[in-house]
């Protein structure tokens, strides 16, 4: 089962899918995540020479294992503030140039929208760290042109540079459908509940029709060459609406795998009836969908240094 999770095809036998296909991985703090994000983004890369997109985030860097394969792609004209923290909070940071990111990934980048870091910056067979534009351009325009619409905050447009960072992320993903290129691309969408909660509401940054927006963008993704590779925390953390399109599942080791499909939003049945995976160790999860379970297993991926980099945006 699991290497229909893996090698993607447009000609799949009868026991596997076309296109790409998404899995969410949810697991508690050292339950091996990140190790497995890095472990499958070299897997994508190797077996499908895939366009690998990892979600730049302020707050973390777990894709630092890779740094030295990594294209850096932030946004032109922003201010960029880089800082290493150490593992031990108490420690002092250390704050670094953006020239210095050069000694540590493989080469920095600059995109202008969406459209432009998808056609002129990503590249297959490489692995990419993409960091959203607080300011959001480019991202209106690629919603008007999209035939999927929704009802904006009253009195704005959707997109505005007063939203979140991570709302971009919405009008890349509409880029990516409506304008291609579509070559096989995985993203991984670290921590997926923060872009898409559970909490999310109809707020004046209009987040609840963005989910909205992604959910409906889902099955086109699929068809067009993407797979979403989901890591979080806890199910309930993530949006129902995104959780109902989510094909697969993987229970990373220290927790329970469900045995009801109550547990799991979007499935009907679990092949599962019984704890299997609380007690495995750190390199080793469960990975489901509503018919058949497998084992998947992976390596340790160190990183050269203990400390974290800290990339922001503004």
């Amino acid at each position: 089962m699991v290497p229909n999770l893996i090698e993607k095809t447009y000609n799949a036998p009868a026991f596997e899918t076309d296109g790409g296909t998404d899995f969410m991985a949810r697991g508690k703090p050292g339950s091996g995540k990140s190790t497995l994000a890095n472990y499958l983004a070299v897997r994508e890369l190797d077996v499908n020479d895939a366009i690998v997109v990892w979600r730049g985030s302020s707050a973390r860097s777990e894709w630092l294992p890779l740094a030295p394969w990594t294209r850096l792609c932030l946004p032109e004209g922003v201010d960029v503030e880089v800082r290493l923290e150490a593992k031990n909070p108490a420690d002092p940071s250390v704050v670094l140039d953006v020239e210095d990111l050069e000694r540590i990934v493989r080469e920095v980048v600059r995109y202008r929208n969406p459209v432009d870091l998808n056609h002129k910056v990503l590249q297959q067979g490489a692995f990419h760290v993409v960091y959203p534009d607080p300011r959001m351009r480019g991202c209106q325009a690629i919603y008007e042109e999209s035939d999927r619409t929704v009802e904006p905050p009253t009195g704005r447009e959707l997109f505005d540079p007063e939203d979140p960072a991570d709302h971009w992320w919405f009008a890349w993903v509409l880029a990516r459908v409506d304008h291609g290129p579509h070559h096989w691309t995985t993203w991984i969408a670290d921590e997926i509940g923060d872009i898409a909660p559970q909490s999310v509401q109809k707020d004046r940054f209009g987040s609840y029709q963005k989910v909205t927006l992604l959910r409906d963008s889902w099955v086109d993704l699929r068809k067009m060459g993407v797979t979403v590779h989901a890591y979080g925390h806890a199910e309930e953390d993530v949006s129902d609406l995104i959780r109902r399109k989510l094909r697969w599942r993987i229970q990373m080791p220290g927790q329970a795998n469900p045995t009801s499909q109550a547990k799991v939003v979007g499935f009907d049945s679990v092949p599962m009836n019984s704890d299997l995976s609380s007690q495995f160790p750190v390199g080793k999860a469960l990975c489901y969908t509503e018919t058949n379970f497998d084992y998947l297993g992976w390596k340790d991926m160190p990183r050269a240094s203990n400390h974290n980099l800290k990339i922001k945006v503004s």
